[in-house]
């Protein structure tokens, strides 16, 4: 029972997380889905950032096959709880992912390819056996939550440091000292590092 309800927590504050940022609807007529096509010679591009309202109103997707049938129309994509030992490498081919969970997996390692979800605002990892983030995770320049408790990571990089629009970190329950979570609270005086 303790253990369900501590998902449900998690999930629910995941889920209130990626609809309390503020944002803006868009005025009448205006249209959110431009420059949501894809050209066949460059491959798919991504399309606009959406604010969390209409992030809100976006459809999740639970599987990689529901989600490669239109994969220009994923936003949120779960994959929570999947006993994933690796990233699927289709999920490169969905360039509007904006908010992805990943979460209770067997992860290891993380593919260069996320680098390419060049939109991703929430990015849920916790509960895998992750170690070190690769250098790659960089580009995630409109990342606004990052979940990563419970899992093994040793250290934080300084790159960390430039994630200007993060205000959530989640940190619990991994290998990390107490000098190097004050290093990470140091390098984000905005967000809200947890440990």
């Amino acid at each position: 029972m303790g253990k369900k309800l501590l998902i449900l927590a998690a999930a629910m504050t995941f889920t209130f997380t990626v609809y309390s940022q503020t944002g803006t609807d868009p005025g009448p007529g205006e249209d959110t889905t431009a420059g949501m096509m894809s050209n066949p010679e460059m491959g798919p591009q991504a399309g606009p950032l959406l604010d969390s309202r209409q992030l809100q109103r976006q459809k999740w997707y639970y599987s990689i096959d529901e989600a490669m049938r239109e994969p220009e129309k994923v936003y949120k994509l779960s994959l929570s709880g999947k006993k994933l030992t690796e990233v699927p490498r289709e999920i490169s081919r969905m360039p509007n992912i904006q908010v992805l969970n990943l979460s209770q997996n067997r992860l290891k390692t993380l593919p260069p390819e996320l680098a390419d979800l060049t939109n991703l605002q929430v990015l849920n990892l916790a509960s895998n056996k992750i170690k070190v983030l690769p250098d790659n995770f960089k580009s995630f320049e409109h990342l606004t939550s990052l979940y990563l408790a419970r899992n093994r990571l040793i250290e934080m990089p300084a790159w960390v440091g430039g994630f200007s629009k993060l205000r959530i970190l989640d940190l619990a329950l991994n290998n990390l000292t107490g000098y190097e979570i004050e290093l990470v609270r140091n390098r984000l005086p905005r967000c809200n590092v947890t440990h």
